[in-house]
């Protein structure tokens, strides 16, 4: 994965930034696709301490959004 894209952190950033993990476990996906949304540039990555990856807390959640699909009838 050579194309990450990793951004600055400053003070304020720092206080909304949470782990992979974290991070996957809020929208239900997998660490993987997290570090795929990263690489392909939808999301930016924080190193700290040149090792731990960090994301945006606000940033992952404007990624994620509701589809509306409408209810088959059969269903309801």
């Amino acid at each position: 994965m050579s194309h990450k894209t990793f951004g600055d952190v400053s003070g304020s950033d720092a206080r909304r930034l949470i782990s992979l993990k974290t991070a996957a476990n809020l929208v239900d996906v997998d660490t993987k696709t997290i570090r795929n949304w990263i690489a392909a540039g939808h999301l930016r990555g924080f190193r700290i301490n040149g090792h731990l990856l960090r994301v945006n807390h606000a940033e992952l959640l404007a990624l994620v959004q509701p589809v509306l699909a409408p209810v088959p009838e059969d269903v309801a």
